[in-house]
């Protein structure tokens, strides 16, 4: 597999994860990574970063995450877009969201950039740069989210630190939630961190019953193959005849 052909001959696209409310109401999508040839998108990130080419990568995925996304979507949805800590940081990385604010004027408050949680580029989120990076992010009106976060000190501070305004709680707290007072008393706990500022995300919802209690503990918003398997939406999107420059 080459990861830099999938780049080149534009063989990369989007499905789209619809996130629920607590009245069954889809109000966020998340973008998810596919190739013609249904390559494990794990593996296809793994080889890019084998490559040194997992930022543009990333940026292309971003790109066509936006681009694929319909027009007619915009206003009612929020749209998920991952990205990881060493593309926040890359020196084009300023440049890259400048021209895609620039060609997407209409992403300003509806898209969130969602932080893949990565044990290799886990020490990044302590640099000041990243830092620094998010709050320029926010300034120009793009939202953040915390994903695949376990429940720990690290994880309060630094919520505290990024005030996002989304974090995602890593799936094996939702797996057979119905049946662990265990993983329902840490979800009441994480509530406790959490407000109409920052909005928790229960993602990996595969059963009802499992659903039913995360309602019943006050989870404001899911996301899960119970839900809704990931999709291609095919209606009108933002047609450009240029991809955004990294």
């Amino acid at each position: 597999m080459n990861t830099k052909k999938l780049i080149v001959e534009k063989l990369l696209y989007c499905e789209y994860q619809p996130l629920t409310n607590l009245q069954d109401e889809t109000f966020a999508f998340e973008a998810l990574m596919r190739s013609n040839q249904r390559i494990d998108p794990l593996t296809i990130i793994q080889d890019a970063r084998n490559r040194g080419i997992l930022y543009e990568l990333d940026t292309l995925c971003m790109n066509n995450a936006i681009r694929e996304f319909p027009i007619s979507y915009v206003d009612k949805y929020f749209l998920f877009v991952n990205v990881f800590p060493s593309t926040i940081i890359h020196p084009k990385f300023m440049k890259f969201i400048q021209n895609l604010i620039s060609r997407y004027p209409h992403i300003k408050e509806r898209v969130v950039f969602e932080i893949n949680e990565d044990k290799k580029e886990d020490s990044l989120l302590n640099l000041p740069l990243f830092f620094e990076r998010l709050v320029y992010i926010k300034s120009v009106g793009i939202r953040i989210a915390l994903d695949d976060i376990p429940i720990r000190r690290t994880t309060f501070e630094r919520m505290e630190k990024f005030v996002p305004h989304f974090v995602k709680l890593d799936h094996t707290y939702s797996k057979d939630l119905a049946h662990s007072k265990e993983k329902q008393q840490l979800i009441s706990l994480m509530l406790d961190y959490t407000d109409e500022n920052v909005e928790l995300v229960l993602e990996g919802i595969e059963t009802e019953v499992d659903l039913l209690i995360a309602k019943e503990l006050g989870v404001p918003y899911f996301q899960g193959y119970y839900i809704s398997k990931p999709f291609r939406i095919m209606e009108e999107r933002f047609v450009h005849t240029l991809t955004v420059t990294s």
